[in-house]
């Protein structure tokens, strides 16, 4: 899924009404991924450096999702071992770096390139499973994760003629989707032990506190344009969202979550047209379209079979 998808959270009761909890969920899950679609926009006219953009909106989603969970009671009672403070600090730290990458991409290359170069991430997940408990992926798997990785390449048109920085635009893209790979199998491991509510605010505070040391506070948003980006980065995109995506995965079956997820990288190829008149090109395209098929296909469970042990 794209890059805002939190901790699935825990488990609550059952609904009386379960066909209408799916329509809702997947109403919520498609405007969370229209609103994640429209982000490098906001950070692009928010005009601050990628640092900024960063810390601000860890610092605002931190406010919000914080008094959210107090008005919820959702801190009460609250006790965390050890371990999970390390998975939590961990993931947070690899959340918000992930945030950097992508912003970063989107000025070195467009909105919509580096969204569908993100969405390689779920086969960083299985690459990652490969090396961590030395699962065999089935063929299936493999054929969806060389499809993918083949359309990288097209999409990145290595000897192709691009502006400065591309390459490196889309290798940032690529380290952001490798950070959220590990902000997910972090956030795993805290699955049904604590509120995913609590552990987004904690991830923005623990955010906010890591980059306020590399923040530019010599260049701080001054324009109404430039503050009302910021702002809407940190309530809009951050904690709206979020409530929705948790509303999301509470109702909407697991298919659906992930079929919708697919939004995502829709609106932001739309956006990059809408917003700045920027189109793929006929190579763009087939690479972009070969990663989305085959995250598609993973994700409907087409390449997902029981993993084979190592020997």
């Amino acid at each position: 899924m794209s890059q805002v998808s939190p901790p699935a959270p825990l488990s609550s009761c059952a609904t009386p009404n379960p066909h209408a909890d799916e329509r809702l969920g997947r109403l919520l899950m498609v405007a969370a991924m229209v609103i994640s679609g429209t982000i490098g926009v906001f950070v692009l006219m928010s005009g601050q450096p990628a640092l900024n953009v960063v810390f601000f909106r860890c610092l605002i989603g931190a406010l919000s999702l914080c008094a959210w969970c107090a008005w919820r009671g959702y801190w009460r009672g609250l006790r965390m071992t050890r371990s999970q403070i390390v998975n939590v600090t961990l993931g947070a730290v690899t959340l918000v770096s992930n945030w950097y990458f992508l912003f970063t991409a989107y000025r070195m290359t467009s909105v919509g390139i580096t969204t569908v170069v993100y969405n390689v991430q779920p086969f960083l997940l299985v690459l990652a499973s490969v090396i961590v408990t030395r699962e065999r992926p089935s063929l299936a798997t493999l054929a969806c994760l060389g499809t993918a990785f083949a359309g990288l390449v097209i999409l990145a048109e290595p000897g192709g003629v691009h502006g400065a920085g591309y390459l490196l635009g889309v290798a940032s893209a690529l380290a952001a989707a490798s950070l959220y790979a590990a902000t997910t199998l972090f956030t795993k491991k805290l699955a049904g032990t604590i509120r995913p509510e609590i552990i987004a605010a904690l991830h923005m505070v623990i955010g906010a506190v890591v980059f306020v040391w590399m923040a530019d506070f010599q260049h701080l948003p001054s324009a109404p344009r430039e503050v009302g980006a910021i702002v809407t980065l940190g309530l809009f995109h951050t904690t709206f969202m979020y409530l929705l995506l948790y509303g999301a995965f509470q109702k909407a079956s697991t298919a659906s979550l992930a079929v919708f997820g697919f939004v995502y990288p829709v609106v932001a190829v739309a956006v990059d047209f809408l917003a700045f008149g920027i189109v793929l090109h006929p190579t763009q395209w087939l690479g972009g379209a070969m990663i989305l098929l085959a995250a598609g296909c993973y994700a409907r469970g087409l390449g997902v079979s029981p993993a084979k042990k190592v020997a």
